[in-house]
């Protein structure tokens, strides 16, 4: 059984990756390293490795998605409008 990510290569050939700039590019990447530790070309050491550092690289991804919703929803907010804890000193009770 051949990998759709195409990794099995001639002697000294680079790998086939994908592109890795993408959470569907990472994932699909950690698909292809777990299919070929399944079938045993590539040792379950190695490929533990591989899938770490593709977890390392999916987290940055979500860390810049996440950095990108901020400054839109940033810039939908009226502008003099604070939230959350503004630090005046004041008492937090409310009045009975």
């Amino acid at each position: 059984m051949i990998s759709r990510r195409k990794r099995i290569r001639p002697p000294r050939a680079t790998p086939q990756i994908g592109h890795l700039d993408s959470l569907a590019g990472i994932l699909a990447e950690m698909g292809a390293v777990y299919r070929e530790m399944r079938m045993g070309t590539t040792k379950l050491d190695v490929g533990t490795k591989l899938v770490y550092v593709l977890s390392t690289m999916r987290a940055t991804v979500d860390t810049m998605v996440l950095e990108r919703i901020e400054a839109r929803l940033a810039g939908l907010e009226p502008q003099g409008v604070q939230h959350g804890y503004q630090g005046s000193g004041q008492s937090a009770s409310r009045p009975h």
